[in-house]
């Protein structure tokens, strides 16, 4: 039946037609935005499951860089511990010329001023290997509790308190002897304090692998929950495109037919 008051044709293209455009909007934000799921109106339970995904990977950032800062930390004393050893080489060469019994008075003086000078240069060291308000070489310190992971949990870098190295003037084989003793003292407990930051480097590390990896893993599970299929979306755009061209079509031709009414008037 062809009415002048009802057009079913063309009322059937256009509900086509709106169809067709509201589709073609949903594909044109998934392929600007390259994510199927950018707002709670394209699927809310899986934009609020993709919040707390994004929620955690920011949490382990947070984390990985704690981690990174007590590494430093350790770092800073393991450096100033290093830098340490190597001068005991010194003090116990020097130590061991102040050994020698035919030194004359003045040439004692001299030597005993330049072990002491060292001595202070070292305990120096041990003052400055401090980061961020932690010294985990020397004395007074505290053991720095560092985050582990987004549960809350913690990893301890511990603080080795080497006390300072004391060593008077040494006058006679003696307290060369006495003096030589304090040292190997002093060495095993900064050999002791090496070794352990050393393992509490490692395990650092470890863990920062472990959350740099779960992180990852997230990262990848929430890309495969919101993130567009870019090769599906396009061909789905030229898809619409063309069924939007056909419904334009379709509503020409359904608002044509009212004028075969003219038609009969006119015979």
């Amino acid at each position: 039946m062809l009415s002048i008051n009802t057009n079913v044709g063309a009322l059937i293209a256009q509900r086509f037609l709106r169809e067709v455009n509201e589709s073609l909007t949903i594909t044109q934000n998934r392929l600007s935005s390259g994510l199927r799921v950018s707002s709670v109106t394209d699927d809310a339970s899986t934009f609020a499951v993709a919040a707390g995904m994004r929620g955690d990977l920011k949490a382990y950032t947070a984390v990985t860089s704690a981690l990174q800062g007590g590494v430093v930390a350790a770092q800073v004393a393991v450096s100033a511990g290093e830098t340490i050893s190597e001068r005991l080489g010194d003090v116990q060469a020097k130590i061991v010329q102040l050994s020698n019994g035919s030194l004359t008075a003045k040439q004692r003086d001299i030597y005993n001023a330049d072990l002491q000078s060292m001595v202070a240069e070292v305990n120096s060291y041990l003052q400055q290997a401090g980061y961020a308000g932690y010294n985990l070489l020397g004395t007074g310190g505290s053991d720095l509790e560092v985050i582990a992971n987004i549960d809350g949990s913690t990893l301890s870098v511990r603080n080795n308190n080497v006390a300072a190295l004391d060593i008077d003037e040494i006058n006679n084989n003696g307290d060369a002897n006495q003096a030589l003793a304090d040292l190997a003292d002093f060495t095993a407990s900064l050999d002791t304090a090496l070794a352990n930051l050393g393992a509490d480097i490692t395990r650092i590390d470890r863990q920062t692998e472990f959350v740099q990896r779960t992180e990852e893993t997230v990262r990848i599970g929430l890309g495969a929950l919101v993130d567009a299929d870019i090769g599906r979306e396009t061909a789905m755009l030229n898809s619409l495109t063309a069924r939007q061209e056909l419904a334009v079509e379709a509503i020409g031709i359904a608002n044509s037919l009212p004028r075969i009414l003219l038609d009969l008037f006119r015979t």
